[in-house]
């Protein structure tokens, strides 16, 4: 029942005090009549007619109180009727919103989907052009590069100390540009996570050993007080990527003494972890005392591309890449690469090498 037909019903109720009134009127003369038609004495016809007419009116009055019960009753009934409706219409539209609401989400998770697509073909395109220009590059890079030695091994005829000095400069350039090419791949690699890992057991002293032989001349130039400490017992072979390892030592020994003051220090520990870490693993420090890191670059310092204000005041070479590079390495191994530095004291790296088989 809707309102509009409780308003019809009301206006068609009779009001039951006026009903009673005329039926009570009606009674009372009707008994006037009878009483006087048997003859029966003003007294009597007094003593029958005021109970008669008391009764009348106290259903009356009962009625008239039933007939208000029974309108507060309509009343209420009809604004539950209104509350519903009102519940009704708000259920409504919530519903209309919730489904406004979904089919925004749906168009806006297909547009996601069409944007994510575009950018994994946009990721495959520079994977592609980056894969191919390193390639081209190293090439002929490669090439120049072995001229220039040639030229400064005197293979191909006598050289002035000046042209030499000349051709050593084009020599090293050409070997930066070829790590950078090699950085840029690397990087490639990671992010497309094609690196390919060939685990090997390998003894760790043997390839530090290795590694740091071919510092030994940049470190003599700059009368570096360079050493190599490691721990007195044997190590066992470790299941490594020796390859990618040594890419690692060689980034991080090349730091320390390029961003170290001539006459300055660069040690190099191996250190036996076994009885500190539960699974056993060792772990390599490089420590230096060059020009350190600033408090506001440490959180950046593993970033691709970024290289401190104070390294490039110096003047050094580097793409940015390198420390990136290798705590990926050492990662993918299942070890830890951390640091501690101080502005104008020397920083020194740590990584770890878990021992755990593969």
């Amino acid at each position: 029942m809707n309102i509009s037909e409780d308003s019809r019903l009301k206006n068609r109720e009779v009001n039951p005090l006026i009903f009673w009134g005329v039926i009570t009127v009606a009674l009372a003369v009707s008994l006037i009549l009878i009483l006087n038609a048997v003859g029966v004495s003003g007294g009597v016809y007094v003593l029958l007619l005021i109970p008669i007419v008391a009764y009348l009116a106290i259903m009356g009055f009962f009625l008239m109180y039933v007939s208000r019960l029974n309108k507060e009753r309509s009343k209420l009934l009809s604004e539950r009727i209104g509350v519903e409706q009102g519940r009704a219409e708000e259920f409504a539209r919530l519903n209309k919103e919730l489904s406004d609401y979904a089919k925004q989400l749906f168009d806006k998770d297909f547009e996601l989907t069409l944007a994510n697509k575009r950018l994994q073909s946009l990721e495959q395109a520079k994977s592609k052009f980056i894969s191919v220009t390193t390639h081209q590059l190293r090439t002929p890079l490669s090439a120049i590069k072995w001229t220039f030695h040639m030229l400064l091994k005197e293979n191909l005829g006598k050289i002035t100390s000046e042209q030499k000095d000349f051709l050593q400069k084009g020599y090293d350039s050409t070997q930066r540009m070829i790590a950078i090419v090699n950085d840029l791949l690397n990087v490639d690699y990671i992010e497309a996570d094609k690196s390919d890992y060939n685990f090997l057991p390998t003894k760790i002293v043997e390839l530090m050993e290795g590694v740091i032989f071919e510092f030994k001349i940049p470190a003599e130039s700059k009368k570096l007080d360079f050493k190599f400490i490691k721990p007195q017992n044997v190590l066992p072979d470790l299941k490594i990527d020796p390859v990618k390892i040594s890419m690692v030592l060689e980034n991080l020994i090349d730091n320390a003494i390029k961003y170290s003051p001539d006459k300055s220090k660069v040690t190099i520990y191996l250190k036996d972890d076994r009885i500190n870490t539960a699974d056993g693993s060792v772990e390599v420090v490089v420590a230096d005392t060059g020009i350190g890191i600033a408090s506001a670059d440490r959180d950046k310092i593993f970033h691709r591309f970024f290289r401190a204000p104070n390294a490039i005041k110096i003047k050094t070479d580097g793409s940015g890449l390198g420390l990136f590079i290798a705590k990926d390495i050492i990662e993918r191994h299942g070890g830890q690469m951390w640091f501690e530095s101080k502005e104008g004291a020397g920083s020194t790296f740590h990584f770890t090498l878990p021992l755990a088989k593969r």
